[in-house]
């Protein structure tokens, strides 16, 4: 008898025909075709969203600046795409010495952004392949950290502060708001090199033709400072021209005070001489250096070469002045010189 080719249960005995056949090679077909596109999707290139989630990592040193320019730099960079905590990581050191720069110049960071020129000069010491954002020093150029203002050519730029003639003007107000001064001190606490020199050749050359005799006294440290002053008022000058320098802006109550005391007319570098008490200052707006250096950051971030990227001196000087300081003195500030001014604080 011929076989029917089932088994007792009516099963077929050639195997797996039919439709689970086709399902099961439906299924090995689509199980091959998921582990395939995981291969690929293994090898493809980074995508954008990988990229935009890069956690980009900058230094920052700050001293005190006494304007909060630390918020203003932060501030920038949020309205740039770069949010701490999700793209962006800062090793921030406030109130900082050259010190702190050149422990954070050291670190496995991308860019470091430094606010005074020793800083500046430390970290390039401690690690000269470092790229570097300059908030603002006296002397890029003549300290060795660029080669040209246009062309930079190394791997820093940032902020000069010190623009030719600057110093000449500073002396200039000094004389028309307070007629009287004769012989000026000239206080400087610049440091590195060039950045004296250039505002003692200014001052002196506004002296001449101002009619004043200049003195210039310098300080690279607090003794230095309180030596100056001391020797400035056995001296009896009658007039007082703060160079640019960090030393003053962190003592600048001290040098405040001093003027108030000596009945010194002067005339400061920085806004926050005015603003606590300080008789007027031709200075640049701090906050917005650092406003400034933050753009930098961005453009070194997204690929620019620092030393591609032209140093720029402070867009433009605000004259401000104390009313308070001048009552203490005797003074009150003439039309030409009010004309002039930004600021007048009551």
């Amino acid at each position: 008898m011929r076989s029917s080719g089932k088994d007792s249960h009516g099963s077929q005995q050639r195997g797996h025909s039919g439709p689970t056949r086709k399902l099961r090679i439906k299924r090995r077909s689509f199980v091959q075709s998921l582990a395939g596109f995981g291969c690929e999707t293994l090898l493809l290139p980074p995508t954008n969203w990988a990229q935009n989630r890069r956690v980009r990592r900058i230094g920052l040193v700050l001293g005190n600046d006494g304007v909060g320019g630390g918020v203003a730099f932060r501030e920038t960079l949020r309205t740039l795409g770069y949010v701490e905590g999700q793209n962006l990581y800062i090793e921030a050191r406030e109130n900082a010495t050259a010190d702190s720069a050149a422990d954070v110049a050291r670190m496995d960071l991308e860019l470091v952004v430094v606010q005074t020129l020793p800083g500046a000069l430390a970290a390039r010491a401690a690690n000269p392949a470092m790229p570097l954002v300059i908030v603002t020093t006296p002397g890029i150029v003549s300290n060795g950290l660029a080669k040209t203002m246009e062309h930079p050519g190394g791997n820093a730029t940032g902020i000069d502060e010190l623009p030719p003639g600057v110093t000449a003007k500073r002396l200039e107000l000094l004389k028309t708001a307070a007629p009287s001064v004769s012989k000026v001190a000239l206080l400087s606490t610049t440091p590195g090199r060039g950045g004296h020199e250039t505002q003692l050749a200014d001052a002196q050359e506004a002296a001449t033709k101002l009619g004043v005799a200049v003195k210039p006294y310098r300080a690279t440290s607090v003794a230095e400072l309180e030596s100056a002053l001391a020797s400035i008022a056995a001296d009896r000058l009658n007039g007082l021209l703060n160079f640019q320098g960090g030393l003053s802006v962190v003592n600048r109550q001290r040098i405040i005070d001093f003027a108030a005391k000596q009945r010194v007319p002067a005339i400061y570098q920085a806004m926050v001489f005015s603003r606590d008490g300080g008789l007027m200052t031709w200075a640049p707006d701090l906050v917005e250096q650092h406003r400034e250096a933050a753009r930098y950051v961005d453009k070194i971030l997204k690929g620019a070469n620092p030393g591609d990227l032209p140093i720029h001196y402070p867009a433009r000087y605000f004259l401000s002045l104390n009313n308070t300081a001048a009552k203490n003195l005797g003074l009150t500030f003439p039309p030409a010189v009010l004309a002039q001014a930004d600021r007048v604080l009551p």
